[in-house]
């Protein structure tokens, strides 16, 4: 068995370029690895991200019905309902389990702010552009930092967009003392009233705060062992963190908001932060309903969780787990495995059971390594390098872990003799 996780972008030289991650079990562990990358020659559809899949699945030996899982970032191409890629799929292996990414599907949350906020936003973004536009003016804020002893000697600029807003938010919240000042010398009289308003920086504090304890939650879910157990988790504990946040602000207490509770005039904005943490707690329910985690909770221990029908176990996997809880043997060796390997160790003993949860296990959560992916693609394919034939080629090279046999690969070459 096998999932994927699938996303296209364009290239500097505008072509469509398809990027798929495959999961899998090799000898006793789940591994993650790059599967290829493939331009899309006309058209994005998803009948085309289909048929350009279906074909290299076929080039390899697989085909859908091995496999179990596919992770999405929820564009219209990709989940469709008539059209769509995971639809297509779908028809091939209707019990596919498709995930909309859980980094995307926070990031649309984030985006869920009131407009006294959304305004704050948007002028410190218009801030950092007017800086970042000419070197020269991010050379004199760089020179006027070191003047005046900042922590900090500029702003910063992140290539994980989820990560972007938090970073730049804390950085110019810690630097709007030398940023008054570079704005004044650049005569910026827009820029300089509203960091010389205290109820304006005590919003930009609280923007600051909470993009980075999102980020915090962000940060966690893109390991290479992530899958969707390990990442609901995380969601749910934010939720129950949100709703704890926003009793503590009705109390008066900001000691989470580390920016904020160091700003004057904090007090006015209260009812606004109060009624974002409510507005993002609602959200964060509508883009992840509420999953049972605990009907899998035979899959982090088969020894502890109690068996229920709520689990959707077949006679023969109910009988296998009734087998494995009475199993001491095993129930030693799973203190020692991680879940992945234990259920992969055991998969040959008690194969439907294993099947079950190994089908979870192997899930992607998010798109986080196709992100990383096209940040490579894009380092390789520049201007100079835009009609790169081996494109794919050099991708996998870059992003493989998988060590080549230079024996085999010599062999299979002759060389060249002298004349």
């Amino acid at each position: 068995m096998f999932a994927l996780q699938v996303d296209e972008s364009t290239d500097i030289g505008g072509m469509a370029q398809l990027l798929v991650f495959v999961r899998y079990i090799h000898n006793v562990k789940i591994v993650n690895q790059f599967f290829c990358c493939k331009e899309l020659k006309e058209t994005t559809t998803g009948n085309d991200i289909f048929s350009t899949l279906s074909e290299y699945l076929k080039s390899v030996g697989l085909t859908w019905q091995s496999c179990v899982g596919i992770c999405t970032d929820g564009a219209p191409a990709m989940i469709g309902s008539i059209k769509g890629f995971v639809s297509l799929v779908k028809r091939e292996k209707s019990s596919v389990i498709t995930t909309h990414c859980f980094l995307h599907r926070e990031a649309l949350v984030a985006k869920t702010i009131s407009n006294d906020l959304k305004s704050v936003l948007e002028k410190v973004v218009k801030m950092v552009n007017f800086i970042k536009s000419r070197p020269l003016r991010s050379r004199l804020l760089t020179k006027l930092c070191e003047e005046l002893e900042s922590k900090h000697l500029n702003l910063l600029h992140t290539e994980a967009r989820w990560l972007s807003r938090g970073k730049i938010l804390s950085r110019v919240c810690e630097l709007k003392e030398e940023m008054l000042t570079f704005f004044t010398l650049e005569q910026q009289e827009e820029f300089c009233d509203l960091l010389a308003d205290e109820t304006w920086c005590a919003k930009l504090s609280y923007l600051a705060d909470i993009f980075e304890l999102l980020n915090k939650v962000n940060a966690k879910m893109p390991g290479k062992s992530e899958n969707g157990l390990s990442s609901t988790d995380k969601i749910k504990a934010l939720k129950d963190k949100l709703q704890l946040w926003g009793g503590k602000v009705k109390e008066g207490n900001l000691d989470m908001f580390s920016h904020f509770a160091l700003a004057a005039n904090s007090g006015e904005i209260i009812p606004i932060i109060s009624e974002h943490l409510a507005v993002r707690e609602k959200q964060l329910q509508h883009y992840f309903p509420d999953i049972c985690i605990e009907n899998y909770d035979w899959i982090r221990n088969p020894f502890v969780a109690s068996i229920s029908t709520q689990y959707q176990l077949t006679l023969m996997e109910e009988e296998q787990l009734v087998e494995l809880r009475h199993d001491r043997d095993l129930n030693l060796l799973h203190m020692q495995l991680p879940t992945d390997e234990f259920w992969v160790q055991i998969k040959t003993k008690y194969p439907h059971v294993a099947k079950k949860a190994l089908v979870m296990l192997i899930q992607f959560s998010t798109s986080y390594q196709c992100e990383l992916g096209f940040s490579t693609l894009a380092n390789i394919k520049t201007n100079k390098r835009e009609r790169l034939k081996t494109f794919e080629e050099v991708v996998r090279v870059f992003l493989s872990t998988i060590q080549p046999n230079v024996k085999r690969i010599f062999q299979s070459h002759q060389a060249h003799t002298s004349h």
